[in-house]
């Protein structure tokens, strides 16, 4: 919990002070749970998300949501942590405008609708509630007798959503929050921001992310909160400590939501427009590449990252037809920088007699080289390898063209903002292979 002051002259924020009412034993409807906030924020000018759990019996989670919602509607000012008061509405506006949207850019028709780059195109601060859980079910979350999942009656979210609706905010802006500067991520970020602003007149805001234990949420919350923001596009966390929290709050979050290259955990209540590279086949056209030249046994070497599990799915469904070949060996979970690593995989490679191997992710097919090199092992003459999702010049390489990513994920994007209740939709974009020449023909040798 943070304990640091929020300001000179602020008091120190205590559940114990009898300024709020017991949560009754179902909890707070939405609605009632905004207007405590509101309420707070009518004594204190400053709330911190921890202290609004605390006091309304609910996680940190559901009040970063609240305040997100507050903040789009121009009720509260969202800073990291909590939420500052907004004196005046007075130069926020003004009327409500339907979400419609429309661009003479577009030749794709599927494609329209997206703000001309005037960027003066209104749009409600809060879009059509929509049920995750369920791809297929009506949008209004309802049931025949007019309640909620959380037991809110219809009228009851009728008037919360006409309160969210008062303040208009002009939305031209949509995040993008990728890992760090490395492998395929700056060109797919430069792309979308290329196509965002010629196709739709769309500014990008981006944000990096890390392959690391870093906390995600935050970076997705300044995003969410920026006023101008229409949807995010995201390529969440794998690291357990971090991936959970991550995954949680994209299923809450109220902006359309495309995930890339990332799978989300098979039980979570939420459902994603996705693109993905579709490694099967990436794996089998490059086994299909090794046999046709002469290769039969084969291995494969993969590191741990978040598509590895979609490659050993691609090498088993091949594996499994065999059809003339061997496979020699499957490593899994190595680390090119564990020097005990890269020697198992070399090792193995010469033990087995392997002519052809897959090697993920690039780094670890950059330590292999001279690696088995050391052992006289060369690179095509003694050993033909693929790289999948390589840029390493000297081998042939699987991977998908930046600019497919980018296009995919916009357009799912764009239609996910026009249609928010429309079925979830997944892209497979079949990666090409670059040969350059590290695949030997074995009727040579």
């Amino acid at each position: 919990m943070d304990q640091r002051k929020s300001g000179a002259g602020s008091k120190r924020q205590d559940p114990a002070d009898g300024s709020f009412p017991k949560p009754p034993a179902a909890g707070w409807l939405p609605a009632q749970r905004r207007e405590l906030i509101l309420n707070a924020l009518l004594r204190e000018s400053v709330v911190r998300v921890p202290y609004l759990a605390r006091i309304m019996g609910t996680t940190e989670i559901t009040v970063r949501r609240d305040l997100n919602n507050l903040a789009r509607a121009g009720l509260v000012r969202r800073v990291r942590g909590g939420a500052l008061a907004v004196k005046s509405l007075d130069s926020q506006g003004q009327s409500f405008e339907s979400f419609t949207i429309s661009s003479s850019n577009n030749s794709d028709p599927a494609l329209a609708g997206i703000p001309e780059s005037s960027g003066r195109t209104k749009v409600a601060s809060k879009r059509k509630t929509r049920r995750k859980g369920n791809p297929h079910q009506a949008s209004s979350g309802g049931s025949t007798d007019g309640k909620t999942s959380d037991g809110m009656s219809s009228m009851t979210m009728d008037k919360a959503s006409s309160q969210d609706r008062e303040a208009v905010v002009r939305r031209s802006r949509i995040g993008v929050a990728l890992p760090e500067p490395s492998f395929i991520w700056p060109s797919v970020n430069d792309a979308i921001r290329r196509m965002a602003a010629e196709q739709f007149g769309l500014e990008v805001v981006a944000k990096e992310t890390s392959y690391e234990t870093f906390p995600e949420v935050d970076i997705l919350e300044d995003l969410a909160t920026d006023p101008q923001m229409l949807g995010l596009i995201v390529a969440p966390s794998i690291e357990p400590d971090v991936a959970p929290e991550t995954w949680q709050w994209l299923t809450e979050c109220q902006l359309p939501v495309t995930i890339l290259e990332r799978h989300p955990p098979q039980w979570l209540p939420g459902f994603f427009d996705s693109v993905h590279t579709d490694h099967p086949a990436g794996v089998r056209r490059g086994l299909q590449h090794f046999r046709q030249h002469g290769h039969h046994r084969v291995g494969l070497a993969l590191g741990r990252t978040p598509t590895a599990g979609d490659i050993e799915l691609g090498w088993q469904l091949m594996m499994r037809e065999g059809n003339g070949l061997e496979q020699t060996f499957l490593l899994k979970d190595k680390q090119p920088y564990a020097a005990e690593d890269v020697e198992q995989i070399v090792q193995t490679i010469l033990d087995t007699h392997t002519t052809a191997v897959l090697v993920h992710p690039d780094y670890l097919s950059i330590a292999l080289v001279p690696a088995l090199e050391k052992r006289g092992c060369r690179i095509p003459d003694d050993l033909s390898m693929i790289t999948i999702d390589g840029y390493t010049k000297r081998l042939t390489v699987l991977r998908s063209s930046a600019q497919d990513l980018a296009s995919a994920a916009l357009r799912l994007q764009v239609r996910r903002i026009q249609d928010p209740d429309q079925r979830i939709e997944h892209v497979y974009i079949e990666p090409a292979l670059i040969d350059r020449g590290s695949v030997a023909d074995m009727a040579d040798k």
